[in-house]
């Protein structure tokens, strides 16, 4: 079994990160050299200040615990947060390489168990997050060992630690999917009860972050912080309660050579063994009929000949938009990655109205419920704009069709046609979510409706503008070989380049706004607005006309 596993793992590592690909055009053949340069050098900031941050938060944490006895205190910080956010993220991405990769078809008729399977793909997602997690582990394992003066011990936990803990989350994650993934394809709305089960786990997860924060019984944090330092290991006491794998890992490298620390590492080895095994036994159980019953077709005989009855009296255009628009939130991987942000953003922004101890988050500090009408309607078209690159819907609208981008190409649609029915599409998504998540921001803020609508309508045609630039971006350079779907939005560069884009739009609008409120000119903020989003269109159009055929017939 070892060895069958070890080769699909590899087999599967290759695929899906391309590796093959990459060396066969970038190498042999010596094909868009600038791609990795470009990506390298654009990832190379984020990942030298996340290095960074870890090494001067392990410093600053290291010297504050140390006044109450706990130096170890960056050790349980860091571990938390990994195994947080590995737990979190990984949910996503394992459900995405169990459930809904195009290697499926491929694997199940070949001579391996399930759980096997299961396996192989758990240490795919696993390798990824190992890469994500040594820019915060590596800076702040080092960090510590140098001022604590770790020893062996030291080392040898500290390494074990970063390989088990992440594996743990992700086992979690992945016992989760499959549970979620058995029930919900006993439905034949399996599709849409998987993404709205995401977006569940989700707001789960906010809510019991929230609530963690309200339930310490105090409003001052100073005077929490002093609680948990002045009690022996407080702190650590408190992560236990969350995830004591966390404060398994932190101990372990805190007190090696001592026996308490060779005893929590012994807790955390054996329960990664635990939660492998608890994994493999539940994959041989219930994965393949799972899988099974989400690759079969669900009857609906007359809503297909309606669908049928509608496609004929429909336009060209329109059926183009319903087709993408449809695409994209009924499948799981898309809908999850794509919608998430419209549910964040509301929940972050009303957080403060509930919670006593969220002074610290941005949208409280903003000041909501005194904005001023103007300054309203312009936050309110920025988020649309913003949205619009954070949906993802735009910036990888060819790059989903993958392999299939041919049936497309081979349609007698005119490139204007297909380019225009993306763009709405994407825009009725973001329509329809940005509207969601301001009401009830405005219903709490107590913003009025006609400032709302303004916004809206100010920021739908802005919105739109920003959408066409990207699905020209992604036209230009389009993801296509890709397996596992989630890396068409989650792994493609036009995905990054489409969220900081708009952000930075937004900013630059913002810093505007801002020069407005100081000089008494926020009048100008709808002709700012307008005048935005009439110079993205106009260069939009030009790029589509002159450009746009080009790269259409490239591909």
């Amino acid at each position: 079994m070892r060895n069958r596993v070890w080769s699909l793992y590899l087999a599967l590592l290759n695929v899906n990160y391309g590796w093959s690909a990459a060396r066969y055009y970038y190498i042999k053949k010596r094909q868009r050299i600038w791609e990795p340069i470009v990506i390298g050098a654009s990832l190379a900031p984020a990942a030298g200040f996340a290095v960074w941050l870890s090494w001067l938060m392990t410093e600053q944490l290291y010297l504050g615990g140390l006044a109450f006895g706990q130096p170890h205190l960056p050790l349980v910080a860091g571990t938390l947060a990994i195994a947080v956010l590995s737990l979190f993220f990984g949910f996503f991405y394992v459900l995405s390489a169990f459930y809904f990769s195009n290697d499926l078809p491929v694997l199940l008729p070949l001579p391996l168990r399930s759980g096997e399977i299961l396996l192989a793909k758990l240490g795919v997602v696993l390798t990824g997050q190992y890469v994500l997690n040594a820019f915060v582990l590596l800076p702040m394992g080092i960090r510590y060992g140098m001022l604590s003066g770790g020893g062996l011990g030291y080392i040898i936990s500290a390494i074990v630690s970063f390989l088990v803990l992440p594996l743990i989350s992700l086992v979690i994650a992945g016992v989760l999917t499959v549970l979620l993934m058995r029930f919900v394809n006993l439905s034949r709305y399996k599709d849409q009860l998987t993404w709205i089960g995401g977006i569940g786990l989700l707001v789960l997860v906010f809510g019991f972050t929230f609530w963690l924060q309200n339930s310490v019984g105090t409003d001052d944090p100073l005077v929490l912080m002093e609680q948990l330092m002045t009690r022996a290991d407080g702190l650590v006491k408190e992560v236990g309660n969350i995830f004591p794998p966390s404060v398994w890992a932190a101990q372990a490298m805190a007190y090696t050579p001592k026996a308490e620390g060779w005893l929590n590492l012994l807790y955390m080895l054996l329960a990664g063994a635990v939660s492998l095994g608890a994994l493999y036994l539940l994959g041989e159980k219930v994965f393949l009929q799972g899988v099974l019953a989400g690759l079969e077709g669900t009857r609906g005989g007359a809503r297909r000949k309606k669908a049928g009855r509608e496609l004929e009296v429909r336009g060209a255009f329109w059926t183009l938009v319903s087709t993408e628009r449809k695409l994209f939130v009924r499948d799981p991987n898309f809908a999850l990655n794509g919608l998430v942000g419209y549910v964040l953003v509301p929940v972050m922004a009303l957080l403060p109205a509930f919670g006593k101890n969220l002074g610290d988050n941005p949208f409280d500090m903003l000041a909501l419920d005194q904005l001023d009408p103007l300054l309203v309607i312009g936050g309110v078209a920025l988020f649309f704009l913003v949205m619009s690159g954070l949906s993802l819907i735009p910036s990888t609208t060819f790059s989903r069709e993958g392999r299939y981008l041919w049936i497309m190409r081979s349609l007698p649609l005119s490139l204007g046609q297909i380019i225009g029915s993306r763009v709405a599409a994407s825009q009725i998504i973001n329509t329809v979510g940005c509207v969601l998540g301001t009401l009830p921001i405005a219903y709490f803020a107590g913003w009025g409706p006609l400032e709302v609508l303004l916004g809206a309508l100010l920021g739908i045609p802005l919105a739109a503008a920003a959408a066409l630039l990207l699905t020209l971006l992604d036209l230009s350079r389009p993801m296509l070989d890709w397996v596992n779907p989630i890396r068409a939005v989650k792994s493609n560069f036009n995905a990054i380049i489409g969220a900081f884009g708009t952000f930075g739009l937004a900013f630059l609008l913002g810093a505007l706004f801002y020069f407005n409120g100081k000089t008494g000119t926020l009048w100008l903020i709808p002709l700012e607005l307008l005048l935005a989003a009439a110079l993205l269109a106009g260069l939009a159009q030009y790029l589509t006309r002159r450009w746009a055929p080009k790269l259409w017939a490239r591909l």
